[in-house]
């Protein structure tokens, strides 16, 4: 009845009223686009690195938090990788800081094209990325870490004509019942720095 009405009112209005009515309609679906495409862009920019094609530590660290849920509930099997620049010092020092945000950003497209669209890369510091990887056992496990420190090493970073020299240090835990979010962090962590001992591009797992 209460619509039956409203189009009765409508319908008594003059032409020109009704035409800057629907101007006016119109107009207000173009504002509620326009911020829809905007809301989306900060729901974005909220999860994303600044610099990289990655998500950041802040969204990472939500993921982990969920995978050791998963993990307490359903015993769902997942690695977290942790991974250094050994060269980022030696790239800033001798060809710029524009030279290692190249470098950063062309090793995070490796990362990217690396994991699968239900896994998650996320730069977590300076030159520091991280990787969660879901369901695979050990074995499968240290194939794909070492793929990706040789999808590095074997690529070419060029910088205004120059080639950059990459490598990485990687090192890898599965998440362990009882694991808080700083715990798993901080073995995978370890076994980065244990994987830098014994020289560059090389793969470590957490004991």
């Amino acid at each position: 009845m209460m619509e039956a009405t409203a189009r009765m009112v409508v319908s008594d209005l003059p032409v020109t009223e009704i035409s800057a009515l629907e101007q006016e309609l119109n107009a207000l679906r173009r504002e509620l686009t326009l911020l829809k495409t905007a809301n989306k862009e900060l729901e974005r920019l909220v999860i994303r690195d600044t610099l990289t094609p990655l998500y950041n530590r802040r969204h990472f660290m939500n993921c982990l938090h969920e995978r050791l849920n998963r993990l307490d509930r359903y015993e769902a099997r997942t690695a977290l990788v942790f991974i250094d620049v050994n060269s980022m010092k030696q790239i800033n020092d001798c060809y710029g800081h524009s030279a290692g945000d190249a470098a950063l950003i062309h090793i995070a497209r490796l990362l990217a094209s690396a994991v699968r669209a239900t896994d998650v890369a996320a730069r977590v510091g300076g030159d520091e990325f991280a990787l969660l990887l879901d369901g695979l056992d050990d074995a499968a496990m240290q194939e794909t870490a070492d793929q990706i420190e040789l999808l590095v090493a074997e690529s070419e970073c060029r910088f205004e004509g120059t080639l950059l020299p990459l490598s990485i240090s990687v090192g890898w835990t599965c998440l362990r019942a009882g694991d808080s979010e700083f715990s798993a962090l901080a073995r995978a962590d370890m076994a980065m720095y244990a994987a830098k001992r014994p020289g560059d591009s090389v793969v470590q797992a957490a004991e």
